[in-house]
């Protein structure tokens, strides 16, 4: 097998770590009244009794789907499996968009970093040496 780039054992590494706090978060709003809750004292984004609501429910469910998708993300690009690149790749185009979507709405320094930071990988990921590492494998 060709020499893996580190920077896609690092971005697989992140992916890992992102698909952890989906399981995570999605466990908690999915079932409250767990040890769970207390990241929900932490940082709660969400309005009041929104874990309690079918809408809640449904994000839960999806978190826990993004768990999954994350996970498979994370080992197919340490392995070099290209439609685990072109996940990535699509997780840091629509994080992009969606900070840029928050920035246009008010979201600050958190928009710009996430735009940054999604940039930055998009741009790695891209790189001629880093989709050699992809190529032709499935």
């Amino acid at each position: 097998m060709e020499n893996r780039p580190i920077g896609v054992l690092i971005v697989a590494i992140i992916a890992l770590i992102a698909a952890i706090i989906a399981l995570i978060v999605g466990i908690s709003i999915i079932f409250p009244g767990t040890p769970l809750d207390v990241i929900w004292t932490l940082k709660n984004s969400f309005p009041p009794g929104f874990r309690n609501t079918s809408l809640g429910m449904i994000f839960g469910y999806f978190l826990l789907i993004g768990f999954l998708i994350l996970l498979y993300a994370a080992y197919g690009l340490i392995k070099g499996k290209k439609i685990a690149w072109w996940i990535t790749i699509l997780i840091f185009a629509a994080n992009g968009i969606g900070d840029a979507v928050s920035l246009i709405y008010g979201g600050g320094i958190n928009g710009i970093s996430g735009i940054i930071i999604a940039a930055i990988f998009l741009f790695y990921l891209t790189r001629p040496g880093v989709k050699k590492f992809f190529e032709n494998k499935s």
